[in-house]
């Protein structure tokens, strides 16, 4: 080895051994000592705020850092093997002191353990009550929710009492009904309610609303159907000229201003406005029976239905307007089988209300072709006299009585009503539906409405030439 490579490496040796030397300056037994600095940072922290707190070593090789908090609950650290951390401080209901200690080892040097105690302010601010409420117009026996909207500048947690007076009188002072945060409240007695919240925070302190909450409890009736009219219950398919006026008639024993709403509803048919009081319905492009209903509905949400039946029929009305009278005027009646005849109990006056469907047959004895049609004419009384809104009536024209009951009697015919027409005033007026004509028999068929929907001068021939005309109207 040539003589300046050993001197360089006698030369690297002293070097090391005069920086070892250096950073491990012996005091007594050799063992070197950590020199750091105080913890740097703010000595008092309001419980909102956020800082820094650092520590520097003067002398000496550290290896680790260790940072604690006493209390625990008295905020958080960030950071804690670093030289510098983080405290975040959590809110206290007065203030408090916080003690942040560090720990630093180093090398071959005892640990250093420095403290730093910081004060945590309660920064004491006052909570904001609000509410709102879902509606403030109620019947008696509704309920409404209340919704609590109070804040907390030092966060909304903060506040940890919420009381409710739900007929809060300031003179005798806050009575309180209920800690529920968003409470429900039933009012079963009409008046006015004055509603307030009281709030409370970790910090005792208080608040409530400004200005308490209006309740306004009414009587709470709903409305009650009395009527459901129409001026019709039969129409013809597809008719527009046979519309039905429809009127909704009630009782409502709540406040005069309650806000009544309509609802009307068919499965056939259309309203020109089924939110109206007073809509007009028209008939569907088929032969059905349909039921009209309608809702009414008050501001409380309380509701009354009601309905009526309408008849949609192919059958044109024959002639503009209704049968003279009930169907008959003064009539001699005569029975043979049904007892006292009176035309209240069959005829439906011309105002509709489910009335009766009438087959009404005009007859005489004398007549060859009223004779020989009276089987198939009875064979329609006998389809349908079990219903309850079928009427058939046999009218016989000017004979005398005696011979009427002597051929009802002899020939054992049966029918609902038999009707002597002494004068025929009655068979002179309803003849129109035949084109006038004074020909026998007759025959005419009236819906529900007392309107002729279809006549016949001349034999009934057969059951199914009628049957199926009844049905439709039934």
């Amino acid at each position: 080895m040539k003589l300046h490579d050993k001197l360089n490496g006698y030369i690297m040796l002293i070097t090391i051994a005069v920086l070892f030397s250096m950073i491990t300056s012996c005091s007594g037994g050799g063992v070197a000592i950590l020199k750091v600095s105080d913890i740097n940072g703010p000595g008092t922290l309001n419980e909102h705020e956020v800082a820094d707190y650092s520590i520097t070593v003067e002398r000496g090789l550290e290896l680790g850092y260790s940072w604690t908090l006493t209390p625990q609950s008295a905020g958080q650290l960030t950071n804690v093997t670093t030289t510098t951390v983080t405290l975040q401080p959590n809110e206290v209901t007065e203030d408090t002191t916080a003690r942040i200690t560090v720990n630093i080892t180093g090398w071959k040097t005892e640990p250093v353990v420095v403290i730093r105690d910081v004060t945590i302010t309660d920064t004491n601010q006052l909570p904001n009550a609000t509410a709102s409420v879902d509606k403030t117009r109620i019947g008696h026996g509704e309920s409404v929710q209340f919704s609590n909207e109070s804040t907390d500048p030092e966060g909304d947690d903060d506040i940890i009492l919420h009381e409710w007076d739900f007929s809060y009188v300031e003179s005798e002072g806050f009575i309180c009904d209920s800690e529920d945060r968003d409470p429900w409240k039933q009012f079963n007695e009409p008046g006015i309610y004055n509603v307030q919240l009281r709030i409370t925070d970790r910090s005792n302190m208080k608040d409530m609303l400004e200005q308490p909450i209006v309740i306004e409890v009414v009587e709470n009736y709903g409305p009650v159907i009395t009527e459901v009219s129409h001026n019709r219950t039969t129409s013809q398919m597809g008719n527009d000229n046979e519309a039905v006026e429809l009127v909704v008639l009630f009782n409502d024993p709540a406040p005069v201003d309650d806000e009544i709403t309509f609802r009307w509803e068919c499965d056939y048919g259309y309203f020109d406005d089924e939110t109206s009081q007073h809509p007009l319905w028209f008939p569907p492009g088929n032969p059905v029976k349909c039921e009209i209903r309608v809702t009414v509905t008050d501001w409380f949400g309380l509701s009354d239905s009601g309905s009526c039946n309408q008849w949609v029929t192919s059958l044109p009305t024959l002639v503009n307007g209704l049968a003279p009278g009930n169907l008959m005027i003064p009539v001699d009646f005569a029975t043979v089988y049904m007892g006292s005849i009176n035309p209240a109990n069959w005829v439906y006056p011309n105002d509709p209300n489910d009335g009766n469907v009438v087959f009404m047959s005009f007859w005489v004895t004398w007549c060859s072709t009223c004779v020989e049609g009276m089987p198939s004419v009875l064979a329609v009384n006998d389809l349908f006299e079990t219903n309850p809104y079928y009427r058939h009536v046999m009218v016989n024209e000017a004979e005398p009585v005696e011979e009427v009951f002597g051929f009802i009697y002899g020939n054992k015919y049966e029918a609902m009503y038999w009707a002597l027409d002494a004068d025929a005033l009655y068979f002179n007026q309803i003849k129109g539906w035949n084109a006038g004509s004074n020909e026998l028999p007759q025959h005419l068929l009236f819906d529900r409405d007392g309107r002729c929907r279809w006549a016949k001068v001349g034999m009934v021939g057969q059951l199914w030439d009628i049957q199926p005309l009844i049905e439709e109207l039934l």
